[in-house]
């Protein structure tokens, strides 16, 4: 019996979708670019604002694990709120994101099958410029109470999205390549790839880098790896 994706998504029309998206890339697209581009900006203002820190006490730092936190719940609330909704201005988002990536990467066929397909895997390469900048403000209203804690936070965040890029990325390797062979990668593509199912990804799995939010707001969906899908799984929660 094929499964309910199969007959949904089916390798045909996946193709297709694939074709056209990466038809439309441009010639002079770069994967390497694309992926070293946002990880020298993101380490850049790792190495720069640790380097500005004066006399950091121990609460200072507690504020790290806090920022990262914080920032996992709202990776849910981006992917689950904009990324699987079609909402103004941000619908190019969710056009990028569910129709293309979550049609053309289906739970059993996770892999890039080139280097090419980082286009549709990894944010666009200034996505990361355009976090620094939205987030500005709120390092404006720390950098008033603290530089330390400023500095911190900018840190932090940028870490958490060369993270993500990073942990997205790994998942859609070839479970046979040396990194999708980690146990710890290879455990964290298991709830990714969950999330790909068409049937679920409205609803569970929806941390890419660590299920935390998942776990504590119950979107966690624990499917054995050694048994298929219930037949009921859409009922659950």
């Amino acid at each position: 019996m094929p499964k309910p994706y199969e007959v949904t998504q089916p390798l045909s029309r996946r193709d297709a979708l694939r074709a056209d998206v990466m038809a439309r890339i441009p010639r002079w697209y770069s994967p390497v670019g694309h992926l070293a581009f946002p990880s020298l900006v993101g380490i850049g203002a790792i190495v720069a604002s640790i380097a500005m820190l004066r006399d950091v006490t121990p609460l200072q730092l507690l504020f790290v694990p806090f920022v990262l936190v914080l920032t996992n719940f709202n990776e849910w609330h981006i992917h689950r709120n904009i990324l699987h909704r079609r909402s103004w201005p941000l619908e190019q988002l969710f056009w990028r994101h569910t129709p293309e990536h979550h049609v053309i990467f289906i739970r059993d066929d996770m892999a890039m099958r080139s280097a090419k397909e980082f286009h549709l895997v990894l944010i666009p390469s200034y996505g990361i410029i355009g976090i620094f900048v939205t987030t500005l403000p709120i390092t404006a209203g720390l950098w008033l109470l603290s530089h330390n804690l400023a500095f911190l936070w900018v840190a932090s965040t940028m870490g958490y999205v060369v993270a993500y890029e990073w942990l997205h990325l790994a998942y859609h390797l070839p479970a046979s390549s040396r990194i999708g062979r980690s146990r710890l990668i290879s455990w964290l593509r298991h709830h990714h790839a969950v999330h790909h199912t068409p049937e679920l990804m409205q609803r569970w799995n929806l941390n890419v880098t660590v299920p935390l939010a998942d776990w504590v707001l119950g979107t966690w969906y624990r499917e054995p790896r050694s048994r298929p899908l219930p037949e009921h799984f859409a009922t659950r929660g």
